[in-house]
């Protein structure tokens, strides 16, 4: 097993490596299909050769019975002669057992075949045994016919396997041995230090998702050497800009070294300084040498990794400059310093800038104290660490007090003492003295005085900690809100009072409406009802005139038989419009139950918008208008139907009320469509006037009408927007004109509803 690892190992290349593999499956699985395939093809030869021989035996046996029995040797032969002609017959032999006869052929006895295959049958008549017929046969044509297909076969085959040789070869070039072949070159381009190349393929095999995941890589380790390079050149860049330096300080050898950029610090040139420890020491300034160098070595002594300094170094033009000195000391397992290593920065313009800074302070102390705000600072520690003169007289402390920088909670417990919280129980400050914790976020209060004045404290976290607090005498601006409140208390009142009535307007807008469907109903059921009663009085009144002829005596038989056509019709439209003043009932019950409760439930929406125009029926017809509803069946709502009721009774009452004032004939369409997410656009569009361009966005407001002066209340769509917007769960728009309505032109409502409605806590305002 060794030596073929080894023998495979050295196989130099995959298309090798993969043709060893190839061939030998192939050649293998060829054979072995093909000698299953012909063998059992050469049994199904042989099976129908000896069937074939059979029948040609059963077939002449009776042919031989008349010609035996008759004792007709030409015919007999001639039979023989007949039943030679199969190539594949060695022998025939015919025995007459009667005469104790025998006929052969191709010679006077067939004993040379006795040991061939053969197919006997006996020859009779009439049930009686006459002979036998006996057929020696060969199975050479089997077997040569097989081996001419072997041979034809194993060339065909050979052919493939070549075919198959070639396809697999340039399958596996272009599959494998292309793309691999730029990857190694790529590989050893990138070995050889030259620019790294990709591999230029893609494929959504494995081959293809390695080469670009290499390209992946090569992509990462050049960004990697450029951040690099990129991080390499800022950092000079940073230290130059910074117009710092960096040097590393050897404890164990003495050996100090520094970047280039600290000769330029101070102005000389890089070969002017020699790296020693007394070169350093040697340019700090004579006032602050001393300090430095012992800190310097206190800070070796003790176990801080890390110190900072400040001090003067002297330049090359005889000028000092200020250096900010950062060190890090490396500590051994000891604790014992072994190396420092830091950096010099030069801040002389910060302590310019601090110097500046002291006296920028000193003139905003200056304007501060002349501000008619008093200004207090309190750091993370709460201490004061600035103020102005009106701050103290605001606080009513002394000055002098506040300005030598005390603790805040030491200004509250003064005020304290001095009685400025007995009228203010509840006061921030007072927290603040209790916890002392530093609020977090901005705040503001007002806080009266004993002598009645009122302050405004305003409040500002600082960064940092602590907070900047700011004083405003505002006793004549409170005094001027106290009047506002009052006005506003009394504003409010008058809202309210307001809400009160828009909610009894909306109550009786939705009673007219429930009063309308109310009329509908006697309307629609006065007809059906009415012909039910006509037919049942003309029933009692023939009923009557039968009984009296039938007393008399009278009766023939065409009065039975008019009576019972009678009978029989008026039955029928009584129950016909009965049935129909029921199911008016019905729909109408469930429309006037929907419209006075929000009840819950789930309806079929196509049959719904069915009821509720049947509903509108009296007060359409009473009208030149016509109505169209298109709405697909199956759509089932989880809602409430009653808030749907009155959206669409609202619409075509507004519709009739607004759209159509010149008495012309006119169409509203009422149209449904299912949306993704669960979701239905209810479309009502009418060809009416429309609405002016001026009044489209105030349809929606409450008490909002074109016909104040003729009954209009103005709540009708302004409850419609609340229910569809809150019951309904849903959205509406309106558009006018629009051009894209089924009708065209005119006023279009679009409401866009869940199938679901969303639960509600409670009913809504506008609901009935």
């Amino acid at each position: 097993m060794t030596v073929i690892e080894q023998a495979w190992k050295k196989v130099p290349t995959v298309s090798a490596k993969f043709l060893l593999i190839l061939i030998p499956i192939l050649m293998l699985t060829t054979l072995g299909f093909s000698s299953i395939f012909f063998y059992g093809k050469y049994k199904d030869l042989r099976g129908a050769l000896r069937d074939r021989i059979e029948a040609v035996a059963e077939i002449n046996a009776v042919a031989l019975s008349s010609s035996l029995w008759a004792v007709d040797v030409p015919a007999i032969r001639n039979i023989i002669q007949a039943i030679s002609v199969n190539r594949e017959l060695l022998c025939i032999e015919v025995a007459d057992e009667l005469a104790d006869g025998h006929f052969a052929w191709p010679e006077a006895d067939c004993r040379p075949f006795a040991g061939r295959e053969a197919v006997r049958r006996p020859i009779q008549v009439q049930n009686r045994r006459l002979g036998t017929l006996t057929l020696y046969f060969s199975y050479a044509p089997v077997d040569e016919q097989i081996r001419q297909e072997m041979v034809n076969t194993l060339w065909l085959l050979l052919l493939m396997l070549v075919g198959t040789l070639v396809t697999a070869l340039t399958a596996h070039r272009l599959t494998i041995g292309v793309p691999l072949g730029r990857l190694i070159a790529s590989i050893r381009t990138a070995e050889q230090e030259h620019p790294r190349q990709p591999v230029h393929w893609s494929s959504a095999d494995e081959l293809g998702r390695v080469i670009t995941a290499y390209n992946g890589m090569l992509t990462r380790l050049d960004e990697e050497e450029a951040a690099l390079r990129q991080s390499e050149e800022r950092l000079g860049l940073a230290i130059a800009a910074t117009r710092s330096s960096v040097w590393d300080y050897d404890l164990r050898t003495g050996e100090y070294w520094w970047s280039r950029e600290f000769p330029a610090l101070l102005g000389y040139g890089p070969a002017e300084l020699a790296m020693t420890a007394r070169t350093w020491e040697s340019l700090i300034h004579p006032e602050e040498r001393r300090r430095v160098i012992a800190e310097s070595r206190s800070r070796v002594r003790d176990k801080d990794s890390a110190y900072a300094t400040v001090y003067r170094m002297r330049r090359r033009d005889g000028g000092w400059s200020w250096i900010e000195d950062r060190a890090t000391a490396l500590r051994d397992g000891e604790g014992t310093a072994v190396r420092l290593t830091g950096t010099m920065s030069d801040v002389t313009e910060r302590m310019q800038a601090e110097r500046d800074l002291a006296r920028e302070r000193n003139v905003l102390q200056i304007t501060l104290d002349n501000t008619d705000q008093g200004i207090i600072m309190v750091d993370r520690h709460l201490r004061v660490v600035m103020s102005n003169r009106r701050a103290a007289e605001l606080l009513d402390v002394p000055a002098a007090f506040l300005a030598r920088n005390p603790l805040f909670l030491e200004i509250i417990r003064l005020q304290r003492a001095q009685g400025a919280f007995e009228d203010f129980s509840i006061d921030p400050d007072l927290e603040l003295d209790e916890t002392a914790v530093v609020p977090d976020q901005p705040f503001a209060f007002k806080r009266r005085r004993p002598d009645g004045t009122i302050i405004e404290v305003r409040s500002n976290p600082l960064p940092e900690g602590g907070f900047v607090r700011t004083f405003t005498d505002v006793t004549v601006e409170a005094r001027s809100a106290e009047e506002v409140f009052h006005a506003m208390e009394a504003l409010e009142t008058a809202y309210a009072d307001l809400k009160e009535t828009q909610n009894s307007l909306v109550q009786a807008e939705k009673m007219a409406s429930l009063a309308l469907l109310v009329a509908g109903v006697a309307h629609e059921i006065n007809t059906p009802v009415g012909i039910a009663y006509s037919c049942s009085t003309h029933l009692a009144s023939k009923t009557r005139s039968l009984t009296e002829a039938f007393a008399k005596g009278a009766m023939k038989k065409s009065d039975l038989t008019a009576y019972v056509a009678a009978a029989g019709e008026s039955s029928r439209l009584i129950e016909q419009n009965l049935t129909r003043a029921a199911e008016l009932i019905q729909s109408f019950k469930r429309v006037a139950v929907d419209q006075t409760s929000q009840e819950r439930r789930r309806f079929d929406l196509r049959s719904y918008l069915d009821e509720i125009i049947t509903s509108l029926g009296p007060r359409l017809r009473k009208s030149p208008h016509r109505m169209t509803v298109a709405c697909p069946d199956g759509i089932t709502m989880d809602g409430y139907p009653g808030a749907l009721s009155q959206v669409i009774t609202n619409l075509v009452i507004n519709a009739l009320t607004h759209a159509f004032p010149d008495g012309r004939e006119g169409t509203m369409a009422l149209s449904v469509e299912e949306l993704p997410d669960s979701e239905l656009d209810i479309r009502f569009s009418d060809d009416g006037v429309g609405i002016a361009p001026d009044n489209l966005p105030k349809v929606f407001e409450p008490f909002f009408t074109t016909k104040r002066g003729t009954g209009g209340s103005g709540l009708g769509l302004h409850i419609v927007f609340n229910l569809v917007t809150q019951s309904l769960g849903g959205r509406i728009s309106v558009d006018s004109p629009a051009p894209n309505s089924p009708i065209g032109g005119g006023t279009s409502f679009l409401l866009r509803v869940p199938v679901t409605a969303p639960r509600m806590a409670s009913a809504p305002e506008d609901a009935a």
